[in-house]
């Protein structure tokens, strides 16, 4: 039996293990659409072979950009079934970066979804030498288009079935041929430091870092998930495509970017991940709704809440909850957190995740006490999954602790270097800014971090990003903002500091609503939010 070592095999593994079971789900005109495995893996593999058929090659680079629905995927694994290399661009890239990626990827074909996407891909044909067909998954607004370079997805699929007719076996063969260290996407980096970068990862480190992921946040095929970052995005492949092919569990796709919170709400997602600003968003969300609700509804949540905050600190601080604290929780759930979640979309929730940036502590503790287990992430395309919060080991000012496998090590300088089978494989046409990359095998990830005495991972800033002060003391800006953030009463902050100074500043904006309360409730008077900004109390 062939080893399962790639992702396509993968695919084909688990249509012979899950058949008729719902792999994914696609709302269309508010009607939920369920693929099984069978579907799924059908469609890969006719696909694959039409593109085989036209003329794609093991090592051509195929090029996908459309929104996140189950034809971006199918195209993905279809390309790396024939030893093709997929690489994405994101939908709201503009021609110039359109070029840019396709021709540096010397992109030799370009699966896109709809019009708009189309029209991007036909304007820069001069200038796309290598490009020899443009295949479209929508048809809306391309009916009267009669360009020879445009196919639909499903012709490609009709010229696979009638390529295998000739070719018994083929298909299969390809497959067969696929090795875990081949490349089997390239991510392009946001080019923040200049140009895009091509990340290459092979099949081995996209599935290992997934794995390891999967390690910390157990699924199975009876959970939903929901895909709502976009696909050309590494964090994707990461934190929901290849956990869903993994573990099996179904990948579901709103029908579009307005419907996601009813959409959501539909799917019942067994484990969600955002990013701060979104978990923000839906604790202001809760506010929101709380303060519109009837007077009994408000009354319940002041005396139901702090059960729910209790229950949290007990659970975060390692301590063992007492029988009223637990019996009290359970009553706190079925008549307030429950509802609420469920108006949310997250009531099946089991454990959320957040990461990229600091995540306020009044937030943080708001989402523990409705009893989803939130942690916080680290990871980097170049590096995989480094870091992550365990089961009841959480800590608000951590990472966590180094992903299974993941060996970490700090510089004199306190730069992260990493060393696992998650790295990426180098940087596209790049050599030589990939061997600077890395150092005696140990990639150097550029961010200052330190490790407490619980072996966690802090992050404190990128390593270029921090600041010297006129005594030569260093200081991390994106730490010392996340730690003020931390603070109800901040909404944000902005540190400033440099060598002609000789301490750091940080430039504050309140939160009105949350001062003002505290105002109040400390009655102290003010007729403005400039007003009472400028209070010493407020200050003090």
């Amino acid at each position: 039996m062939a080893e399962v070592d790639t992702i396509p095999k993968l695919v084909k593994h688990n249509a012979e293990q899950w058949g008729d079971k719902p792999a994914m789900c696609m709302k269309n005109l508010g009607i939920w659409q369920k693929y099984t495995w069978s579907d799924y893996y059908q469609t890969v593999k006719y696909f694959g072979l039409g593109l085989f058929s036209l003329g794609t090659k093991p090592s051509d680079r195929v090029a996908i950009i459309g929104d996140n629905e189950p034809e971006w995927f199918w195209a993905e694994f279809a390309a790396q079934s024939i030893g093709a290399i997929p690489t994405g661009i994101y939908v709201d890239s503009i021609p110039d970066e359109v070029k840019y990626i396709a021709s540096h990827a010397e992109v030799r074909v370009a699966v896109v979804n709809d019009q708009e996407q189309a029209d991007k891909f036909l304007e820069l044909l001069p200038e796309l030498p290598n490009l020899i067909k443009i295949i479209y998954w929508d048809p809306k607004g391309l009916k009267n288009y009669d360009d020879p370079m445009l196919v639909s997805f499903k012709e490609v699929i009709k010229l696979g079935r009638e390529y295998e007719k000739a070719n018994l076996d083929l298909f299969e063969r390809l497959l067969d041929t696929t090795k875990p260290d081949d490349i089997a996407f390239v991510y392009y980096t946001s080019g923040t430091t200049g140009l895009q970068k091509g990340a290459m990862l092979s099949h081995r480190s996209l599935i290992t870092t997934a794995k390891g992921f999967v390690a910390r946040y157990p699924l199975s095929y009876k959970d939903d998930l929901i895909s709502n970052f976009p696909a050309s995005w590494v964090g994707d492949s990461f934190f929901a495509t290849i956990p869903h092919i993994l573990s099996g569990a179904r990948l579901n796709f709103p029908e579009e970017p307005e419907t996601v919170a009813e959409d959501t709400r539909e799917i019942g997602p067994n484990f969600v991940i955002y990013g701060p600003r979104q978990w923000e968003s839906l604790v202001s969300e809760i506010q929101v709704k709380i303060m519109d609700a009837h007077p009994l509804k408000r009354l319940a949540y002041k005396v139901l809440s702090p059960v729910g905050y209790k229950m949290a600190e007990k659970t975060l601080t390692g301590g063992k909850p007492g029988l009223p604290l637990m019996v009290g929780h359970k009553i706190a759930d079925a008549l307030l957190f429950h509802p609420l979640k469920d108006k949310l979309g997250v009531s099946k929730v089991r454990f959320g995740v957040t990461g990229s940036s600091v995540l306020s502590l009044d937030t943080f503790k708001m989402i523990h006490s409705m009893g989803i287990e939130l942690r916080q992430n680290y990871a980097s395309t170049e590096a995989g999954f480094i870091s992550s919060h365990g089961k009841g080991d959480i800590s608000f000012e951590s990472v966590g602790r180094p992903a299974l496998g993941t060996e970490v090590r700090l510089t004199d300088e306190g730069e992260l270097l990493i060393r696992s089978d998650c790295m990426f494989s180098g940087y596209y046409k790049d050599p030589e800014r990939t061997a600077q990359s890395f150092r005696d095998g140990w990639f150097a990830t550029g961010d200052a971090v330190n490790i407490n005495e619980k072996g966690h991972l802090i992050f404190l800033d990128r390593l270029k990003d921090l600041g010297v002060l006129a005594n030569g003391i260093k200081y991390a800006p994106q730490y010392i903002e996340g730690r003020l953030r931390f603070s109800p009463y901040i909404k944000d902050a902005m540190v400033v500091g440099g060598e002609d100074k000789e301490y750091v500043t940080a430039i504050i904006n309140i939160d009105f609503t949350m001062v003002s309360k505290w105002a109040q409730k400390n009655r102290l008077n003010f007729t403005t939010f400039v007003d009472l900004s400028q209070k010493n109390e407020i200050a003090d």
